[in-house]
């Protein structure tokens, strides 16, 4: 049997194809275009079913017929993937919503959603024979780069951005990498020196999009979500979005899974992201095709969505919103922040990137766009430990303070228990 049905690259606007062998190939050699990996889904299906995949070992590497690696032994795992889709109770009913599930991707081994984009790149980079690579990152993506290329003992060095929380910064050394702090303007600047990374100086990079691989990997949302939901697609999958390589992963996977005939229908795609930037949220808003640079990145706490532009004029992520019907929404500070605090309640310490999904579908369900009877999963992204000084902001002086006294517990019980 096949273990990987991906058959070549194909360009987003020249539309060449070119061979997955390709030791170089980050953006199109001909046009500097996008590449995506392209499947033969008719020979899967004829293949495969769903029930195949149920009882293998779990993470996202038991959907690898889905994935570009051809080889397992040069697969690097730390069993990233098949995180919990627990059906909410504290924002479900404070939302009055009969169908809402979230995504617990703070549980993922560098605590967010990136080691699933970097486990499949790292492996595919080692099958490459590649030894050394960049990417950028405001902190988790640099922290899951590290950890997985130190795995097979690659050089990697990531460009931090300076708005990075020092923590963040210490936990990519920590996790076997290299960083240097990167001073920019906005996001447009950091493009550009990326893309003359790879014309001039050719160095493989793990950048989201400019890597054609890493996204591949977020699929696998797709098919861990229809699969626990009994081969039904949600009515709606909600995502945060910086460069937006996981809401542009999931719908791609969705996609496939509707092709093979897996699931009914596809799901609505919702993309958040802060007010105060927020480019695709204003771009798709106005009907454009393109997005275009706005807002202050040093505006918000939501560090790792805070992009004031987009990779490439932003084209993949507003296609998968049109085409599927979707939503963008931007959210406040504030209403990030009580998302955050409605989430602890669910159990999940959270982001405040992943916790504008919940601020999101909040003022859509006011608005009337989102019923209450939908299937809503929302992604959430990643953990909000890495931002301590934020949590503890948050909840500071909210503890009492009693006596060891027998009295002063009967008092504090009427008080609080009663």
């Amino acid at each position: 049997m096949t273990w990987s049905y991906a058959t070549h690259y194909k360009c987003d606007d020249c539309k060449n194809i070119f061979p997955l062998n390709n030791t170089k190939m980050n953006l199109c050699p001909n046009c500097n275009g996008l590449m995506e990996v392209i499947y033969d889904l008719n020979k899967l299906k004829k293949q495969r079913e769903q029930k195949d995949f149920k009882t293998r070992k779990r993470s996202i590497w038991r959907w690898h017929e889905f994935l570009p690696l051809k080889n397992e032994s040069n697969i690097v795992s730390l069993g990233e993937g098949d995180t919990p889709l627990i059906k909410s109770n504290f924002i479900a009913k404070k939302l009055g919503l009969k169908n809402l599930y979230l995504k617990n991707e703070t549980l993922m081994p560098t605590g967010s959603f990136k080691d699933r984009g970097f486990s499949l790149a790292i492996s595919f980079a080692k099958e490459l024979g590649i030894s050394k690579g960049v990417t950028y990152s405001s902190g988790n993506a640099g922290m899951s780069f590290s950890t997985y290329a130190n795995r097979t003992n690659m050089k990697s060095l990531t460009l931090i951005e300076y708005l990075a929380n020092p923590l963040k910064k210490s936990l990519i050394k920590l996790y076997g990498g290299n960083g240097i702090t990167l001073n920019y303007n906005s996001m447009n600047e950091i493009t550009s020196l990326l893309e003359e990374i790879n014309t001039k100086l050719n160095l493989y990079q793990f950048v989201n999009f400019i890597n054609p691989i890493r996204h591949d990997a977020m699929k696998t949302y797709a098919y861990e979500i229809s699969e626990e939901l009994d081969w039904k697609n949600p009515d709606y999958m909600i995502h945060p979005v910086g460069t937006g390589g996981g809401l542009w992963g999931a719908w791609k996977g969705f996609n496939e899974l509707y092709e093979l005939g897996w699931i009914p229908s596809l799901p609505k795609m919702v993309a958040v992201q802060p007010s105060v930037t927020g480019p695709y949220v204003k771009a798709f808003k106005r009907g454009h095709n393109i997005v275009t640079k706005v807002g202050d990145s040093t505006k918000t706490i939501a560090q790792s969505i805070s992009a004031d532009a987009p990779i490439k004029d932003g084209k993949r992520i507003l296609s998968a919103l049109y085409n599927s019907n979707g939503i963008a929404e931007e959210v406040s500070e504030n209403e990030i922040k009580v998302a955050i605090k409605d989430l602890g309640k669910e159990g999940m310490i959270a982001d405040p990137a992943s916790a504008a999904t919940i601020a999101g579908l909040k003022k859509l369900v006011e608005h009337n766009q989102i019923s209450s009877e939908a299937s809503i999963v929302c992604i959430i992204t990643g953990t909000g430990l890495k931002q301590p000084k934020l949590m503890e902001e948050l909840n500071s002086n909210s503890l009492k303070t009693i006596n060891a006294d027998i009295n002063d517990f009967i008092k504090l019980l009427k008080d609080d228990l009663s």
